[in-house]
């Protein structure tokens, strides 16, 4: 199956919640012929909330973990392309979807974390 050029495949909502805020929730997107789940921005934001995002040790923690997790930043945006995408948008299924889905919300969830060394 073909998609578009920058099109959403799919959303998906994790049980867990930001802060007080809305649960997690990623997106599966088309960009370029290239398959991403993306957080769509909204981790940056949130983070932004609790951390001084612009104080260098900051940074070096939040690209730390982003290293050790695999996930890319873009922006504000944290996303993983999906290389082996199998064009199944069920993800208990689809092995690669499954893999970005749960590396990326490690992700995140370990930053959420980190707020008790900053609050």
């Amino acid at each position: 199956m073909n998609h578009t050029i920058n099109e959403h495949i799919q959303k998906y909502q994790l049980p867990l919640k930001y802060d007080n805020g809305p649960l997690y929730e990623f997106a599966l997107v088309c960009r370029d012929g290239k398959y991403f789940l993306t957080d769509q921005g909204n981790t940056f934001e949130q983070l932004d909330k609790v951390f001084e995002l612009k104080e260098p040790d900051v940074i070096k923690n939040l690209v730390a973990i982003l290293k050790h997790f695999k996930v890319n930043k873009i922006n504000d945006e944290f996303l993983i392309e999906i290389t082996d995408w199998d064009n199944d948008t069920n993800s208990e299924v689809s092995k690669g979807l499954a893999e970005a889905k749960y590396r990326l919300f490690a992700c995140i969830s370990f930053m959420e974390r980190m707020k008790i060394f900053y609050v």
